[in-house]
């Protein structure tokens, strides 16, 4: 019903205005699309040209240059030179012209790029903010048409347009992937923690919601369904997180799920011990800080790290990945061997002299050296830690050899080592020699120097996407919805990063 509603297709009128080419009263013409041409359904789409448009008895380009409104001016041959027929392809030639996507994308994201993400603001952009007019043409979608055009084509914005968009800016900015820095953050869920459930008040909503169902009238049985849907979801996000509770010691009933948003994960907030349901976005950027790619994972940044090298590599070769502490992992090591990039990344706080990985409580196992000929670790104390035995699997799948020693019993340093009478012991995974080569490679100077430059490289990318941009919390709800939310959020990004590094004639040169 609401894809066949009537609306009104409003634009800006150009009827008495100064033309550039004094084409007084000339019809605008609606767009056609190339694609379409081609293959003999012509879809035409509502584009008005702008510079149709006039302030004052001006041009619209004159009266944006002699406010200093050169952003738009910058960005319109940015999104003209893209390509759009991927979104062209899915609107069916007959009936009123839609709106054209390339200036649907220029609302969109030159709304983003001023803080306003919200639909019924970016409705409200469209109507009153003459540099929107200059990208647009002057249409005026309301926020229902923003939001179905957004859903619409929420996987052409994640994957080929915004690899399109950002290879343009990698031009225009004269960068590369050669060197990447990855981070990540944790964004809050669009939902309210008073939504949060345990087990008990979960199992009493869905019986609640099955007798919904049972007695729903015929006008309210798809509303019931999808609400009993939803907990049933949310049942087995709950199912899953009391098992891994369980798998580490925990109490599984302290568990809880958002029951109207059950993807999210309850976590501390950044910089924060606040727990709300979150998710965390990451990105790969380059050394002009240019998002190259991004991602979004319900709860942990390493594990998104194959998916984003892949992203990276498909817009050049990379040699070199920065990561701080929190990627010192198997699965990362493992993730940059196998697509051939260098991995830059300290086990512990790069400050003063030892970057290793820090613990207050006994001696990281950083400080027991492995010798591979004697197959055996020195500890503190110059003892050795012997093979006692092989583990086929931990909790997670992989094996390990277990090495112990004879003499902590009576060791001076047992203290601040161990607190188990039966001595220390150490847990030797396959993956520990590349960890010990990491990091013997960064306590070499030079590599420490390379490393430094992560600082400048990714931290003012979340400063400016929370800062300027806004994104203090997802604004669509599941893992589907804030993945399109935060890939808009970093065309908008890179755009911005077009306007900052890339030359005015530079970006002209596109046009």
């Amino acid at each position: 019903a609401a894809e066949t509603k009537r609306r009104a297709i409003k634009t800006l009128s150009s009827a008495h205005q100064y033309s550039l080419f004094d084409e007084i009263g000339a019809a605008v013409q609606p767009e056609v699309s190339a694609s379409s041409v081609a293959s003999g359904a012509a879809v035409r789409f509502e584009a008005p040209d702008p510079q149709r448009l006039s302030i004052n008895g001006k041009p619209l380009r004159e009266h944006l240059q002699q406010v200093g409104l050169s952003a738009p001016l910058k960005l319109r041959p940015l999104l003209q030179s893209l390509c759009f027929a991927g979104f062209e392809a899915n609107y069916r030639p007959g009936g009123r012209p839609p709106y054209a996507p390339r200036a649907m994308v220029g609302i969109i994201l030159y709304g983003i790029l001023q803080g306003i993400s919200s639909l019924r603001d970016l409705e409200r952009l469209a109507r009153a903010d003459v540099g929107c007019w200059w990208l647009s043409g002057g249409i005026m979608p309301d926020h229902s048409v923003i939001g179905r055009f957004v859903r619409q084509h929420e996987t052409l914005l994640t994957t080929a347009f915004f690899e399109a968009l950002t290879r343009q800016v990698l031009k225009v900015t004269g960068s590369g992937v050669t060197t990447l820095d990855g981070d990540g953050t944790t964004l809050e869920a669009m939902s309210s923690r008073f939504q949060l459930m345990k087990a008990e008040a979960l199992q009493a909503a869905r019986a609640e919601a099955q007798e919904a169902v049972l007695h729903a009238k015929p006008d309210q049985q798809a509303k019931a369904q999808k609400r009993l849907d939803t907990l049933n979801q949310a049942h087995s996000a709950l199912e899953a997180r009391q098992a891994k509770q369980a798998a580490k010691g925990k109490d599984p009933a302290k568990a809880q799920v958002q029951s109207n948003e059950p993807e999210a994960v309850l976590q501390p907030k950044k910089n924060s011990k606040d727990y709300r349901s979150s998710y965390k976005p990451s990105v790969l950027a380059n050394e002009r800080r240019v998002i190259v790619a991004c991602e979004v994972h319900p709860s942990s940044e390493t594990e998104v790290i194959p998916v984003l090298l892949d992203r990276a590599q498909a817009m050049g070769e990379g040699n070199a990945v920065l990561c701080d502490a929190g990627y010192f992992s198997d699965g990362v090591l493992a993730a940059t061997e196998q697509r051939s990039v260098e991995l830059l990344c300290p086990e512990g706080q790069s400050f003063g002299e030892d970057w290793n990985k820090q613990s207050a409580k006994q001696f990281p196992k950083n400080r027991f050296h492995y010798d591979a000929a004697t197959d055996s670790y020195c500890c503190p104390n110059q003892q050795h830690l012997m093979r006692r035995r092989t583990c086929s699997s931990d909790r997670h799948g992989r094996s390990y050899t277990v090495y112990a020693c004879e003499a902590c019993a009576e060791c001076p340093l047992k203290a601040q080592c161990t607190t188990s009478e039966s001595g220390r012991t150490l847990k030797r995974y396959a993956c520990d020699s590349q960890k010990e080569a990491l990091r013997a490679k960064m306590a070499q100077p030079e590599q420490r120097q390379r490393y430094r430059q992560r600082k400048a490289m990714v931290e003012p990318v979340f400063s400016q996407l929370r800062g300027r941009q806004g994104l203090q919390r997802f604004r669509r709800k599941g893992l589907a919805g804030v993945k399109v939310e935060f890939a808009l959020h970093a065309l908008a990004y890179n755009l911005g990063r077009a306007l900052a590094v890339g030359l005015l004639s530079a970006i002209d040169a596109l046009w």
